[in-house]
């Protein structure tokens, strides 16, 4: 998860506000995997969330390209073309969140590189 690592490298502060559990789910063989933000640091491990705040699932590559997307105001951005397909993957529901908008936002926005 080199990615959340980098993302919370660069914004320890607002990783530590975070303070939530997200679980990624991931179709296939995947196993899925849990994220805590919390005060003393970030604890990423294979394994399901024990009560997730954010649960977002989909296919490894749609997961990847929206943790890429370029964003505006906490969405993706709809004038990019990687933006307007992120937002047909949440239309199309090939990604799925169950959890608070706010929340992903948040975590987005902090883990996208």
């Amino acid at each position: 998860m080199a990615i959340v690592e980098r993302g919370v490298a660069r914004r320890p502060d607002q990783a530590r506000a975070l303070g939530i559990e997200v679980e990624l789910r991931m179709e296939g063989t995947y196993p899925p995997v849990r994220i805590v933000f919390g005060e003393d640091g970030v604890l990423v491990e294979d394994g399901p969330g024990e009560s997730p705040a954010l649960r977002i699932s989909g296919a490894l590559p749609d997961l990847v390209a929206l943790l890429v997307t370029p964003m505006w105001g906490g969405v993706p951005n709809p004038i990019d073309a990687r933006g307007r397909a992120a937002l047909g993957m949440f239309a199309s529901r090939r990604v799925r969140i169950q959890g608070r908008m706010g929340l992903m936002r948040s975590f987005v926005s902090l883990i996208r590189l």
